[in-house]
């Protein structure tokens, strides 16, 4: 009987209690993070908040565009001419001194080449006389000229501005070099606030880089010129003669090229025309970027009100 009265009855394991120990900062976690609303939620109670922010930014985005000072861009786009050069000789006249004379001389014997006008392009010499020719010192920096008094506003001597103030702004915000390496064009781009006077300064800006180009290629061919003429009267080896004319025959050829090209680095393919739209700034994209700016800065106001609002409630 005891046996049996021992034995565990199948009512026994119903009423059997499990305890289970969880230590209390387990639980306020669990409390905490229970309480805790969601991102979605934080950011709907915020909703308000987010559409004052994004109305605010899109207002002040288009107050902006339509103060701010209106660009125009003209593009002038060329193709490389290359410099003109003398033509290899034939390897028969190779001989009898040629690499010598061509040497003294500074002959250039291969093809053309276009690094050299487009390095001189983006110089900042080229940009220091285009200034300087067309007279725009005041002109870009014109708000630090007093046009009524003929002076800087800035009466320091050492803190006036110079030319070379107005390089930097030239090449950093008027003129623009673009190279196109698939098909070889370049489109020398101009931004001004004055159409005209954008598309003026595009076809100069070609215009000078040609003359200079040619001035610079002329004088060498000149001089080249001038050297074998002497060589030429000088020596009495039949070879070196025939080397030597050919030389200058070639020299004469890159002289009157030069004369009769004015096109000489830069072949335009595409002239300046006056642009009709400006191109800054642009009204759409100004307020889109504010209103999207703006739906940032709410969201995140919105959570961080949220987040001290929740700490808050915990403490």
């Amino acid at each position: 009987m005891s046996d049996a009265s021992s034995e565990a009855r199948p009512g026994d394991i119903d009423r059997e209690r499990i305890i289970c120990v969880v230590a209390r900062d387990v639980l306020s976690l669990e409390h905490q993070a229970a309480r805790e609303p969601r991102l979605t939620d934080m950011l709907w109670r915020g909703r308000w908040l987010i559409l004052a922010c994004v109305l605010a930014c899109g207002v002040l985005a288009a107050i902006y565009s339509l103060l701010a000072r209106e660009w125009y861009a003209a593009d002038v786009v060329v193709a490389p001419a290359g410099v003109k050069s003398a033509q290899a000789l034939p390897s028969q006249l190779a001989g009898g001194g040629l690499g010598l004379l061509s040497g003294l001389a500074g002959l250039a014997l291969g093809g053309p080449h276009t690094a050299e006008p487009l390095g001189v392009l983006r110089s900042r010499g080229f940009a220091r006389q285009f200034i300087e020719e067309q007279g725009l010192l005041h002109v870009l920096l014109a708000d630090k000229w007093n046009a009524r008094t003929g002076h800087w506003k800035e009466s320091d001597p050492r803190k006036q501005p110079d030319v070379r103030d107005a390089i930097d702004y030239f090449t950093k915000n008027i003129m623009q070099v673009i190279e196109d390496k698939k098909t070889g064009l370049i489109t020398v781009r101009v931004q001004w606030t004055d159409p005209a006077a954008a598309a003026l300064w595009a076809d100069k800006i070609v215009e000078r880089i040609n003359d200079q180009m040619r001035n610079r290629a002329l004088a060498e061919a000149e001089g080249n010129v001038a050297f074998l003429q002497k060589e030429l009267a000088e020596t009495s080896v039949i070879e070196v003669k025939q080397a030597v004319a050919k030389l200058l025959e070639n020299e004469l050829q890159k002289v009157m090229a030069a004369r009769g090209d004015r096109q000489y680095a830069f072949r335009v393919v595409d002239a300046a025309e006056v642009p009709k739209h400006r191109a800054w700034p642009r009204r759409r994209v100004v307020v889109a970027v504010g209103m999207l700016l703006g739906g940032l800065v709410g969201a995140l106001w919105a959570l961080f009100r949220e987040r001290r609002r929740s700490s808050a409630m915990i403490r």
